[in-house]
């Protein structure tokens, strides 16, 4: 009965540690495919961010375009370098 007892032990162990694999298996494929949309939307965040004047199309043009490292790349400049909403409103109070 000890012995059938050890292999039941040994097998549940096993069974165990299967799933356990495949748990941080998963978890590590949820945490590559989150850090991968973190990098494909850094020129939408980056453009919320800056309260950029055009975000939402940053936004649309990125989903659309953006699997392409042209779009990306030019998306990610446009975001950093255009105009903000913020510099728009004080320009527009300055003048006043």
């Amino acid at each position: 009965m000890s012995a059938t007892l050890a292999i039941a032990l040994v097998v549940l162990a096993l069974i165990g540690l299967g799933i356990a694999a495949i748990f941080v298996h998963l978890a590590w494929w949820l945490l590559i495919a989150v850090g991968g949309l973190f990098i494909y939307f850094i020129p939408s965040i980056v453009a919320g961010a800056r309260h950029h004047e055009h975000v939402l199309w940053v936004l649309v043009l990125n989903i659309a375009l953006g699997w392409s490292g042209i779009a990306w790349i030019v998306l990610l400049i446009w975001a950093i370098l255009g105009k903000s909403i913020w510099a728009k409103d004080a320009g527009a109070s300055g003048r006043s």
